[in-house]
């Protein structure tokens, strides 16, 4: 038996012993005599003023012999709503717990969810069904129910069941996931950080485990769109396998699309990863970690009397002081910062002002010349944003946001570094017109500079082909979207969207010399101009009360990019069109027993114009970001293809704040590409002349995440997480070129296991610290993302590639890079 898969059933067995534990314990029942708590009288939880997003709150409450709420703990939840649900239990009444005959207090763990409250058409009530009885914040859905978590004072007891209570909101956007920031904290291996959750997404593939870069249902890294409150940021992961460049503690939820999003959001060819910030608190409150690798807090305080609000907030990294025991010649470091200010100008209207930024360094130590040990600059990288903000509230639901967005990137080395500056306005109103339409519109104009620098801080003069494609330039953008939710029945919802996006791109005058074929392409892309029209649709259909079908449909166009977003840097290439998806998808959603949740979606996306560097610019099994295609200086980074992705995708879930916790998701998919891998020239006469169909470079047939989580009691929490994916494709070589078919052989597959254990002391009323211990690819499995070759002895003419001889083949063997492994010890903490 091979070591992968020995160490496959070793995991499956183990896993399977912890599931089998915690079922057996959970499922043992409270003894009969121990009658828990019920409710008897509850008034609706408010949705908090001024709050946004869906929220989770668990609160502790212990209920005295007379029924009445003693004591109300916040044990997890995000403010303003946990303050909220506080203030509401404080006056709920019971039915008192029993022992036998007699009445006896007792603690009792109650789940609030909070959705944004709107008017949902009223549902006919089914005939001879009996009237709800009274649940707290509206109406719990049939079946639901909670985790363990009440004990009686005297004697120690079993817990009886939690109940479940809701605020009654919107259906769930069709196709979107989405995460709350509290309930993320609880997955193995993402450390606390609700954006690094996005690789345990169906639909995800990585580049490289670990390392936060990548393929959305086929679309490379650079056409994903990252958001944060409607701020385009260009990166949401700090350098390597670093933690997300926002504190977790700021974030409410985030919701990803892996396609066929809403009209509000554009410009993106790929999917769409927004994150939302908590509201502004009501209490003065703090989050604070410190771990083996960095440590990070966050305050945020009222003022006057609760009508303003400050928060200040950062993170820095010190890797370099773990990172020299392996290697000793490397130099990371990292931080980040947010702050963020408001004000109520009176009940409907508030300004606020929100600033946040972060900055990466990656250095090598080496010996010059004279043998004196110099840190040469790999790479740096920083961006920056102000959004300043104007919300107003209106009468009987309904909002409006007019913001102002300024912004600095920055990437480079130390031969020179890449930069924009940008200015952004936009406004966004969302009005229920009628019970059963909902209005979402919205417009925006961006502006955005390039430019690039040498060594010395002077603007680039020279005329090579970089500077030819990420010239000095302004880009100009216009953008307007508009789409409604029609509820044409109690299980019918239809979202009709349309997005309209004007971009404009000025490439300016340069001094130095260029070569005619450069002044070509620099002319035709002068004064570019390109229209993208994005309709959108979206279908909920509920067959039953818990089997609801979902269908998207959307077609988004993004301007030339990177394959990786690289802060400041984009290509200057607009007067070659645009890139274009049309993505769909059909799939259904269904309630399971055990408070779990099954969705399930076949997609097909389609891809025109794509700028996919990992498709244009192979040589050999190796990429080589500087070849040119022909004497008129294209660079193979700015080659468009086409290409598609389709497959199936299913994730199965139950919340992360219950007691037992199971995640599920797994993609089967195929990416391809409609292109000629780059050969040598000589070959090009063997080669058909239109392009063929092959594997995308980083077509993973199978992903697979299984993560599990088990509350303990007495604050202790384990969970596990085993990620598994096939192995990227590749070709055969001769004497260093590429054989057809391409892309037929498959490296071996990756797997890794991740764990996570925390300890949590309540401290005071609010107060909570915990030790976790942490680990990513704990097994320290190495993955092969690659293949060396050795070119063959036999150096005989390649005339016709009908006479490849097997002893003409290159022999290649897999390439592993890692452990990439990321360790994390430390504690954490709130007030």
């Amino acid at each position: 038996m091979t070591s992968f898969k020995l160490a496959m059933r070793i995991g499956w067995i183990a896993l399977a012993l912890i599931m089998a534990y915690a079922v057996r314990a959970e499922a043992q029942p409270a003894p009969p005599a121990l009658v828990p708590p019920k409710v008897a009288n509850a008034e609706t939880v408010p949705y908090p003023p001024w709050a946004q997003g869906d929220s989770v709150v668990v609160l502790e409450l212990l209920i005295a012999v007379s029924g009445a709420v003693q004591e109300a703990k916040v044990i997890n939840g995000d403010e303003p709503f946990a303050t909220a649900a506080q203030k509401a239990a404080v006056g709920w009444t019971f039915t008192p717990a029993r022992r036998g005959d007699v009445t006896v207090a007792a603690r009792v763990r109650m789940r609030i969810e909070f959705h944004p409250p709107v008017v949902v058409p009223p549902e006919p009530a089914a005939t001879g069904a009996p009237p709800p009885g009274p649940v707290p914040a509206g109406k719990s859905p049939p079946g639901a129910s909670g985790a363990s978590g009440a004990t009686a004072t005297s004697p120690p007891a079993p817990q009886p069941e939690v109940q479940d209570v809701q605020v009654r909101g919107t259906r769930p956007e069709a196709g979107k996931i989405s995460v709350g920031g509290g309930e993320v904290r609880q997955v193995p291996g993402a450390f606390g950080d609700a954006f690094r959750m996005m690789e345990a997404l169906p639909g995800v593939t990585p580049v490289v485990s670990g390392l936060p870069f990548f393929f959305v249902r086929g679309a490379p890294p650079g056409n994903t769109g990252y958001f944060l409150d409607g701020v385009r940021v260009p990166l949401l992961y700090h350098l390597a396998a670093g933690p997300s460049v926002i504190h977790p503690a700021l974030i409410d939820r985030v919701d990803f699309f892996p396609g066929g999003y809403p009209a509000q959001y554009g410009r993106f060819a790929g999917g769409v990863l927004a994150g939302y910030t908590r509201p502004p608190a009501t209490t003065f409150h703090g989050d604070w970690n410190l771990r083996l690798l960095d440590a990070g807090a966050l305050l945020e305080s009222p003022f006057a009397s609760g009508r303003g609000t400050a928060l200040v907030g950062g993170r820095y990294g010190y890797p370099g002081l773990i990172l020299p025991l392996f290697a000793p010649d490397t130099r990371l470091s990292y931080w980040d910062y947010q702050a963020r200010a408001s004000w109520k100008l009176d009940e409907r209207n508030a300004i606020s002002a929100f600033v946040f930024g972060s900055y990466d360094y990656l250095a090598e130590v080496k010996k010059d010349e004279r043998g004196e040990r110099k840190t040469k600059q790999l790479f740096a990288t920083m961006f920056h944003r102000l959004d300043l903000r104007f919300d107003h509230r209106f009468d009987g639901g309904g909002n409006l946001r007019v913001a102002g967005t300024l912004g600095v990137d920055k990437s480079g080395g130390d031969t020179g570094d890449a930069t924009s500056q940008m200015a952004g306005l936009r406004a966004e109103l969302e009005r229920r017109l009628s019970p059963v339409i909902r209005m979402r519109m919205g417009a925006d104009a961006f502006f955005e500079h390039f430019d690039l620098f040498d060594e010395r801080g002077v603007q680039n003069l020279t005329g090579d082909t970089p500077s030819i494609l990420y010239s000095p330039r302004d880009d100009l953008t216009f953008g307007a979207y508009a789409d409604a939710t029609w509820h044409l029945g109690p299980r019918v919802e239809v979202v009709t969207g349309l997005r309209a996006d004007l971009f404009t791109s000025h490439q300016l005058d340069r001094p130095g010399v260029l070569s005619s074929a450069e002044r070509q392409q620099l002319q035709a892309n002068r004064n570019a101009r390109e229209l993208g029209v994005d309709p959108r649709l979206a279908v909920r259909l509920g067959m039953t009360p818990k089997f609801t079908l979902v269908s998207t449909f959307g077609v988004s166009h993004q301007p030339p990019s990177l394959v990786i977003p690289v802060p400041g840097a984009g290509l200057a290439k607009l007067g070659d069109g645009l890139q274009t998806s049309v993505q769909t998808s059909q799939g259904f959603e269904l309630l399971l027993p055990g408070d779990f949740t099954a969705t399930a979606n076949v997609f097909l996306h389609n891809f025109i114009g794509l700028t996919d560097a990992t498709a244009t610019c192979l040589r050999g099994n190796e990429f080589n970001l500087d070849d040119l295609d022909d004497s008129s200086g294209r660079s193979c980074i700015a080659r468009r293809v086409r290409g598609r992705a389709y497959g199936l995708e299913l994730l199965i879930k139950r919340s992360l704040t219950k007691r037992l916790t199971g995640w599920l998701s797994y993609t089967l998919s195929r990416t391809t590409r409609d292109t000629t891998p780059g050969v040598a020239r000589r070959f090009r006469a063997l080669l058909p002349e239109e392009p063929s169909t092959i594997l995308g470079e980083f077509d993973r047939t199978h992903v697979l995440n299984l993560i599990g989580a088990y509350d303990l009691g007495s604050g202790w929490r384990v969970g596990g997480r085993f990620f598994f994916y096939s192995g990227r494709p590749y070709s055969k070589q001769a004497q260093g070129f590429l054989i057809p078919p391409y892309n037929s052989e498959r490296l071996p597959p990756y797997f890794r296991i991740d764990f996570r254990l925390e300890k949590a002391w309540t401290i005071g009323k609010t107060g909570r610290i915990s030790f976790v211990l942490e680990g990513l690819n704990v097994t320290l499995n190495k993955e092969k993302v690659n293949v060396q070759c050795e070119i063959s002895a036999n150096r005989g003419p390649i005339r016709d590639l009908r006479n490849i001889t097997p002893d003409m083949m290159d022999r290649c063997t897999p390439e592993e890079i890692g452990p990439v492994t990321v360790p994390s010890i430390g504690l954490e903490g709130s007030f």
